[in-house]
């Protein structure tokens, strides 16, 4: 196997937040799902996606000090770049290294709100600007038109003078999928590919057939492997679409260094394995780090423990080699703890 787990075991505090999300989590989904039948699902993905996001909202209350936020107008797919202020204006900054992040949310929720923490904290941690993407999703439109917005936001970020050489693309969850069906795409559009991808609890099969029989059945503490083949049914219809769409179906060949992160538990460890191995087969670089105790997308949903800093550590470092591979970087902007 090419995962590489954690040694250390996990902090007392993961532990207790793992089983508070195990003991409600694969409950509330289940009552959840059996509420109204399968007819009254797209409205309940509606209605539980935009009260996500009006609570992600108040977020916003709280100043983040030593971070500038900005949107350009000029964006094809609006975007937000996180950047801390004492860096250089960002048309500037990205000559020295961009990050583009795709948000989780399992393509019906999430937003520039709900991540606004986890990208501060790149931001912080990498020195790099941070751009986010608020990719259209269900029930505006499907995973093929999310692949398509944020493919757009890559070529635009390339437009601003950014170098893919010193880009590195990254997401959680539904994020982790479609930063490597971007990085995938993108090459098929004629654009070069980024430095580096890492996917955080990615996402990265849609027809789930590579989970049946899965050790991590029944074992996931957030309950997605109750609610995942439901959610593909209304986000991605097209059992085609989910094929051709699949990044552990694409052309492999071209794929740039990635990065994985995943819980020991959570059933999506299942797709980084596999796509782990088919990227070793591929001769292409890819580290996958497997975490006891930790729930799906950790980093980004539990920012405060110690696994999740360590993380984030994890990532600046990989961040950091990529960036360092593609040239020179300025002393300004080297990472900081």
């Amino acid at each position: 196997m090419s995962a590489e787990p954690t040694t250390r075991r996990a902090s007392l505090l993961a532990r207790w937040m793992y089983a508070l999300f195990a003991l409600i989590m694969p409950r509330l989904v289940h009552w959840t799902n059996e509420r109204g039948g399968p007819e009254a699902a797209a409205g309940k993905l509606t209605r539980l996606g935009r009260g996500t996001n009006n609570i992600a909202r108040l977020q916003r209350v709280r100043p983040f000090f030593g971070i500038r936020f900005s949107r350009p107008a000029d964006a094809p797919v609006p975007v937000e770049v996180v950047r801390r202020t004492d860096s250089a204006p960002f048309e500037q900054a990205i000559g020295d290294g961009v990050i583009l992040y795709f948000h989780g949310g399992g393509f019906f929720t999430g937003g520039l709100d709900t991540h606004l923490h986890f990208v501060v904290t790149l931001a912080r941690r990498t020195r790099l600007p941070v751009v986010h993407v608020d990719y259209r999703q269900f029930p505006e439109t499907t995973v093929d038109g999310s692949v398509r917005d944020c493919v757009e936001a890559y070529r635009w970020l390339l437009d601003q003078g950014a170098d893919p050489a010193k880009t590195v693309i990254g997401g959680d969850s539904a994020g982790g999928y479609l930063t490597f069906a971007t990085a995938l795409a993108a090459q098929q559009h004629g654009l070069p590919a980024p430095a580096g991808v890492v996917g955080i609890s990615a996402l990265l099969e849609l027809d789930g057939a590579g989970r049946v029989g899965h050790e991590n059945l029944g074992r996931d503490a957030f309950g997605i492997d109750q609610a995942i083949e439901d959610l593909m049914e209304q986000v991605c219809p097209s059992p085609e679409m989910r094929r051709e769409l699949d990044p552990i179906n694409g052309a492999l060949d071209t794929m740039p260094p990635a990065l994985l992160i995943a819980g020991e538990t959570e059933i999506l460890r299942c797709d980084n394995e596999r796509l782990s191995e088919a990227l070793h087969r591929h001769n292409r670089p890819c580290r996958l780090e497997v975490w006891p105790s930790q729930i799906h997308a950790f980093p980004a949903v539990l920012p405060f423990l110690p696994e999740s800093r360590a993380a984030v550590t994890e990532i600046a470092g990989f961040v950091a080699e990529r960036l360092a591979e593609g040239g020179p970087v300025s002393d300004s902007r080297r990472e900081v703890s």
